[in-house]
C-alpha cells in the first residue's frame, strides 16, 4: 500500500488555507491519485482522515475522492465518509444563518469550504440510493437545505439530488389512442420532464415536431444551461382519484405528483389548449452533471394493451376525445 502517497497528501491537505493549490499539493495529489489506481484500499484509508481535517484541506480531500468515483472508483470506500461530514458541517452553517447574525470564524471557513464538499456529496450520492431515499425522507435536512440553497450552492446541489426521482411511466395519446412505457431518470418536475418527454417522441405523435436540440442538450446536462424557453406540444394530464375525469398537470410541482394505476404512473396527452404556459430553463438547474436527466422511450403498447390502459383512466373504446377532462382555464 503506498503509504508515503497518503502521508503526502495529508501532510499538505493539514497546511492548505484555501485558494488555488500549490505546486506541492499538485504534486501530493498526482502521487495520491496514481497510489489510489494500483492499491484502492488507499482511498478508504484516506476517507477515515476527513474528520480530523481543518475543513480546507477535508473539502479539497473529499472533492478528490469525488473525482475518483467519479472515475469508476467504489462508492463505498469514501461515499459514508463523505457523506457524514456533509451532515456534521451542514448544521453548523444552518446555525449562523438561522441566528440572523454575523457568521463565526468557524461557520464562515466551513461555508468557504463547503461547495467543494458539496460537489464530492453529490458524485457519492449519485451511487448511494438507499442513503439518498433515507436522507429525503428526513424533513429536518430537507428544510435545511431548503433554507440554505440561496446561500451556497453545496445545499443547492444536495438538495437537488435529495429530491431527483426516476421511475416508470405509461403516456397515452388521447387523439391516437395509442400508449407507451417510458422511463425517466434524475428529475425533480414536471415541466423539466416534459421537456424530455417530447424530445422522446420527436414527430411520432400528430402535434410532435423535432426537437431544439440547444434546449434538450441542458435538460440532459449535455451543455450548461443557459436562458431559454420550451412550449408544450402536448396538454399534460393524469386521472385523480378525488376529480371525474382528468385533472392537468402542474409543471412546477414534482414527479411524484403524478398520479399512478396498478402502480405505474400516468400521464395523458392531447392537443393543447390556447395559451398554454411556456417554461424556462431555470426548470432544469441546479443541473447535476453526476445525475443526468433523461427520459427513455421503452416500448409501444400493442392497441389492446393501449385500450386497456385507456379504460383504465376513464377513456373506454368508442368514447370521443375530450367528453371527460378538467375544466379549461
Amino acid at each position: 500500500m503506498n503509504d508515503a502517497a497518503l502521508t503526502d497528501l495529508l501532510a499538505a491537505c493539514r497546511a492548505y488555507a484555501g485558494g488555488r493549490v500549490d505546486a506541492r499539493f499538485n504534486a501530493a495529489a498526482q502521487a495520491f491519485y496514481a497510489g489510489a489506481n494500483v492499491q484502492p484500499k488507499i482511498v478508504a484509508r484516506a476517507a477515515r482522515e476527513l474528520s480530523r481535517l481543518p475543513p480546507p484541506g477535508a473539502a479539497v480531500l473529499a472533492n478528490m475522492l469525488g473525482t475518483i468515483v467519479e472515475k469508476g472508483g467504489a462508492v463505498e470506500r469514501s461515499g459514508p465518509a463523505v457523506w457524514e461530514l456533509y451532515l456534521a458541517w451542514l448544521p453548523q452553517i444552518h446555525r449562523g444563518f438561522a441566528g440572523r447574525k454575523e457568521l463565526s470564524p468557524r461557520q464562515r471557513q466551513l461555508l468557504d469550504a463547503f461547495q467543494l464538499l458539496g460537489q464530492s456529496a453529490v458524485s457519492h450520492l449519485s451511487g448511494m440510493p438507499q442513503e439518498r431515499a433515507l436522507a429525503a425522507g428526513n424533513k429536518a435536512l430537507m428544510a435545511q437545505l431548503a433554507e440554505l440553497q440561496d446561500y451556497t450552492p453545496g445545499a443547492a446541489w444536495v438538495r437537488q439530488v435529495l429530491l431527483s426521482r426516476s421511475d416508470d411511466l405509461l403516456v397515452l395519446h388521447l387523439p391516437s389512442r395509442q400508449g407507451f412505457r417510458l422511463r425517466y431518470e434524475n428529475i425533480v418536475n414536471c415541466f423539466h420532464l416534459f421537456t424530455l418527454i417530447q424530445a422522446a417522441f420527436s414527430e411520432r405523435l400528430p402535434g410532435g415536431r423535432a426537437p431544439n436540440r440547444f434546449i434538450v442538450d441542458m435538460a440532459r446536462c449535455v451543455t450548461v444551461a443557459e436562458e431559454g424557453n420550451d412550449e408544450p406540444w402536448w396538454r399534460y394530464q393524469t386521472v385523480r382519484p378525488d376529480e371525474p375525469g382528468l385533472a392537468d398537470i402542474s409543471g412546477e410541482q414534482s414527479v411524484q405528483t403524478i398520479f399512478r394505476i396498478d402502480g405505474r404512473q400516468i400521464i395523458v396527452l392531447s392537443p393543447p389548449v390556447e395559451g398554454a404556459a411556456l417554461w424556462d430553463t431555470s426548470f432544469f438547474t441546479p443541473q447535476l452533471f453526476a445525475m443526468p436527466a433523461d427520459v427513455v422511450l421503452e416500448e409501444t403498447l400493442t392497441p389492446s394493451e393501449a385500450e386497456e390502459w385507456f379504460a383504465k383512466t376513464g377513456f373506454p373504446a368508442g368514447e370521443a376525445a375530450g367528453t371527460q377532462g378538467a375544466d379549461k382555464p
